[in-house]
């Protein structure tokens, strides 16, 4: 329904206005033309407008058909030996990148098509398909997964263990920075475990979060380093600045600004992510911008060779329950509404008269 409803709002916004044009407006009939114009102009308009209401009404009904169709990972023991990608974010940044990708700048250049995707999330982690199967620890409580990279859920409690193995069997670890507690443990421990080329940061907020994260992260780093101790401790990566970026209104207005690639001695690259669209185009140029953009980022990550299964610690399945009470997994499954105790049936009840 969703689907159908945004060809057809887009043909209708699109396509009809052009149509009508000629026999009502442009070149009317004889029986047309006794209208008056300010009527024909009146239809004209009203096609074109409510074919583009319909069209981007049906993006959330095709969204929320799309999430009770998307399959979620049961258990985290199925990543064992497979190459995939671990997106890592705090789950605040969820609602910004839940929306739908921005449109391209431009008035009657610019089409809803040029951008690939249902969500910013969706659009940007299909830029990483080829890197393997883009996975992410879902957010506790959402009654429905998010588009994008397909999630797994695990407990309030102990999440921490089976973190810190998926990060250690992933082809590559992409973390959005930022300084909440979880987002800093989780960028020592990608420090820790796994070798730099493998980890990338995405830089998707301002400068006053990114200098908060990166205080944040010395503190904890050297906090984990005097109390946990032993010899697999690198020297902290100093982190480039935020990049400061002059806005045009012909750039495509993403929450991405840059991304944060190593080298094998930990030295950072910061490599900026602006898509500057071209008035004149055709309806892949925004794309083939995008991947231009990004292959400094996506190829180095292709050509690492596969992790072997032996390179980390056995996965501990998502569904491992906790010290406690036993609890289900938040989000893989919807809560169940009490049932009611019924009374006993009447036993004349459904009798026929005789």
């Amino acid at each position: 329904m969703g689907r159908t409803l945004r060809i057809g709002g887009f043909v209708l916004g699109a396509g009809a206005g052009a149509g009508l044009a000629g026999p009502l407006v442009s070149d009317p009939g004889p029986e047309i033309e006794s209208i008056p114009l300010a009527l024909r102009l009146l239809v004209v308009a009203s096609v074109v407008i409510g074919g583009w209401l319909v069209f981007y009404a049906s993006h959330r009904l095709l969204v929320r058909g799309k999430q009770h169709l998307t399959r979620t990972v049961t258990s985290f023991e199925q990543l064992k030996g497979e190459r995939y990608v671990l997106y890592l974010r705090p789950f605040v940044l969820d609602s910004r990148m839940a929306t739908a990708p921005p449109e391209t700048p431009g008035i009657w250049s610019s089409t809803p098509y040029e951008v690939p995707g249902l969500t910013t999330e969706e659009f940007l982690t299909r830029q990483f398909a080829d890197c393997g199967r883009v996975v992410a620890v879902g957010q506790p409580g959402e009654r429905l997964p998010l588009l994008g990279a397909q999630r797994g859920y695990l407990p309030l409690n102990g999440w921490q263990n089976t973190v810190s193995q998926l990060i250690q069997g992933a082809h590559a670890v992409l973390m959005s920075v930022a300084p909440g507690p979880g987002t800093v443990w989780e960028y020592t421990e990608a420090l820790r475990t796994i070798p730099p080329e493998r980890l990338v940061l995405m830089v998707c907020c301002g400068s006053a979060d990114y200098d908060a994260f990166r205080t944040a992260a010395a503190q904890k780093y050297a906090a984990r380093r005097a109390e946990e101790g032993g010899n697999i401790w690198a020297p902290l990566p100093a982190l480039p600045d935020c990049p400061v970026h002059a806005a045009s209104k012909r750039d495509l207005a993403l929450p991405l600004r840059a991304f944060v690639t190593f080298d094998e001695q930990w030295k950072p690259c910061l490599l900026r992510f602006t898509i500057r669209v071209p008035r004149q185009r055709h309806a892949w140029t925004v794309r083939r911008a995008v991947r231009r953009q990004l292959q400094p980022v996506v190829e180095p990550l292709t050509a690492l060779p596969q992790q072997q299964p032996t390179a980390a610690p056995p996965f501990p399945a998502a569904s491992t329950p906790v010290s406690g009470p036993k609890q289900p997994l938040l989000g893989s499954v919807l809560p169940q509404r009490a049932v009611r105790p019924r009374g006993r049936r009447n036993p004349r009840r459904g009798l026929r008269r005789k």
